[in-house]
């Protein structure tokens, strides 16, 4: 199996270099500020399998299409696209009163007009070969809602409606596409927000509380995440598409457990 990895930058110093010099400051890093892209291509090649680094923003037009055409190029084919960059977080996460616009279509633009773009860029391909696989990373919060939240929400309501309608387009052509929709899932982010956002000092106690209030009673694994969308890529899910498949412990965290908006 080959796989192409894509990020807006390689690495991890360039990666936190852009993600504080963006409008959207005092954000949490993205995951090529924590190892950067070209370590995770080692990572993988060094277990066994093949890879490739391709920087890129899925949000430009002319970028996700090149990717699509490079990860062709490279490997002959494409079978499976995983649609998972996101925004980061940022003056978004804010009262409605609060958020720029700019904010706002910096959210859209990478959460909704990325997946768009690299699904339009990528069906061709799976069209030609009658197969193909589509997964897309929503999040269990637009069933939810979430203070501070309705630029992150609307963006992953939109992907859960754009994959529900997609399915139905490519079905006839052997191709599935499913969302997947992460609750609290234990990951550097997660650890941000509950330390640095929620202001808990103790950060373990903290995440420890917010777990409480999970009907599971736990954070969610990032494998437990990668485990539902390689089992969304795999022939046994042949039949399963159109789907929003919730990775939640039963629920997200109560709203005690966010952080409250001053009142007005």
């Amino acid at each position: 199996m080959a796989v192409v990895v894509t990020d807006v930058v390689r690495d991890a110093q360039a990666a936190t270099a852009s993600m504080m010099g963006s409008d959207l400051s005092n954000t949490s890093p993205p995951a090529s500020a924590q190892g950067g892209l070209d370590r995770l291509v080692d990572h993988i090649i060094s277990a066994g399998g093949q890879c490739a680094g391709l920087q890129g923003d899925v949000s430009s037009e002319p970028d996700a299409s090149r990717l699509v055409a490079q990860a062709v190029e490279r490997f002959g084919r494409l079978d499976v696209l995983i649609n998972n960059a996101a925004a980061p977080h940022g003056r978004d996460r804010s009262d409605i009163e609060d958020i720029p616009l700019e904010a706002w279509d910096r959210v859209m633009a990478v959460n909704v007009r990325g997946v768009f773009l690299m699904s339009r860029a990528a069906i061709s391909h799976m069209r030609s070969a009658r197969w193909g696989r589509i997964v897309n990373v929503s999040s269990a919060v637009f069933r939810y809602g979430a203070l501070h939240r309705t630029a992150y929400a609307a963006s992953k309501a939109a992907v859960s409606g754009f994959s529900r309608s997609l399915a139905m387009d490519v079905a006839g052509s052997g191709i599935t596409v499913n969302a997947v929709c992460p609750g609290s899932i234990l990951t550097a982010r997660a650890r941000n927000t509950t330390g640095e956002m929620l202001g808990f000092v103790d950060l373990e106690a903290g995440l420890a509380k917010r777990a409480r209030a999970i009907p599971a009673g736990r954070h969610g694994r990032a494998a437990e995440v990668a485990a539902t969308i390689a089992f969304l890529c795999s022939d046994a899910a042949g039949y399963i598409t159109g789907q929003d498949l919730f990775i939640d412990g039963g629920g997200m965290p109560l709203p005690e457990f966010q952080e409250r908006t001053s009142e007005r």
